[in-house]
């Protein structure tokens, strides 16, 4: 179901120094969700907004996105990859990496669907056939270690099911399930030697398996910090500021380290869940995301003091906030 405005849609250099540390070593240590978010994407203070996403990559599926989306994400410090097709987005990571030294990503964000937990899909819609891909785990791992990736969070409908060992390497394309639609663009497995223990590619997942949800918002609910800061990177970028975003439960729980947010890594379940989050606790995620952003953008722009009234009769200004749409 493609994201749309306002409408819930069911889906889905210190920094080096902090994201090289070995995935095996982490798994020999404690395993709490924000341990493990800590070695994927550290939690550093930012001060200013373009550096929010600094060392991270999103990878989004085109009919999960707006027409803004990486623009924006660009604009906070991450690097954004939209595309329906793998193989570019593999490539396109690539490039990033080598062309872009100073903001190397180390860590990748997969807004992508899950396909009830037989394979990452990338499509620009439903339409059978429309420009659609899969990938397995192992493929990811395998293609993702070479270019410097070291984590890998999926964000995806059901995404413990995508680890289980049947389908880890090799997607099976007859799995019967109606949402597997034709590989217009192709299903990139893992090499059938591939051994996925000995990989320094790390896979986290949600612990438990459930529908993902993504919200959509207008650029002017941020403050005017906040909207100025992300002109002002957005202009640096050479890039033209973005009007709108989408952004998901998860991308937000793990920005602020949201208290209910469970990870996993190493582990999977066979479970199909048709679990998900309700209305209200997507929109309250949606509000903490804003009020994120806005303190970030009020580090980097403080806001004026204000003046004291000259005459009694001269009422003080009132102060704007940003409509929420």
């Amino acid at each position: 179901m493609p994201t749309i405005a306002r409408q819930i849609s069911r889906i889905t250099s210190f920094f080096a120094l902090v994201f090289l540390v070995a995935p095996h070593l982490a798994a020999a240590e404690d395993n709490s969700s924000l341990r493990l978010l800590d070695r994927a994407w550290p939690d550093v203070a930012s001060r200013r907004v373009s550096e929010i996403g600094r060392g991270v990559g999103v990878v989004f599926s085109p009919d999960l996105s707006v027409a803004d989306n990486c623009r924006f994400y660009e604009s906070l410090g991450f690097a954004c990859f939209q595309d329906a097709d793998w193989e570019t987005i593999l490539d396109d990571v690539h490039r990033h990496n080598v062309l872009y030294p100073e903001r190397r990503i180390f860590t990748l964000i997969l807004e992508t669907h899950g396909t009830n937990g037989n394979g990452l899909k990338l499509q620009t819609s439903y339409d059978p056939d429309a420009s659609r891909s899969y990938i397995s785990a192992g493929a990811l791992q395998q293609r993702l270690e070479p270019e410097g990736i070291y984590y890998v969070i999926i964000s995806a409908c059901n995404s413990g099911r995508l680890l289980r060992p049947a389908i880890y390497n090799q997607l099976d394309p007859n799995n019967g399930d109606k949402l597997f639609l034709p590989a217009t663009k192709g299903i990139v497995n893992a090499s059938p030697d591939f051994v996925a223990s000995r990989s320094a590619v790390m896979i986290i997942t949600p612990e438990s398996s459930h529908i993902e949800t993504t919200l959509v918002g207008k650029i002017a609910e941020l403050s005017p910090s906040a909207r100025r800061a992300l002109t002002d990177a957005a202009q640096s970028l050479g890039i033209i500021p973005p009007t709108e975003f989408a952004v998901s439960d998860m991308m937000t729980a793990m920005l602020t380290r949201d208290s209910h947010l469970q990870l996993s890594s190493g582990s999977y379940v066979d479970e199909l869940s048709r679990a998900a989050a309700s209305v209200d606790r997507s929109e309250q995620l949606f509000a903490k995301f804003i009020r994120y952003v806005n303190a970030v953008a009020a580090k980097q722009y403080p806001p004026a003091a204000k003046k004291k009234a000259v005459a009694a009769h001269k009422a003080p200004a009132r102060k704007t906030t940003a409509p929420r749409h």
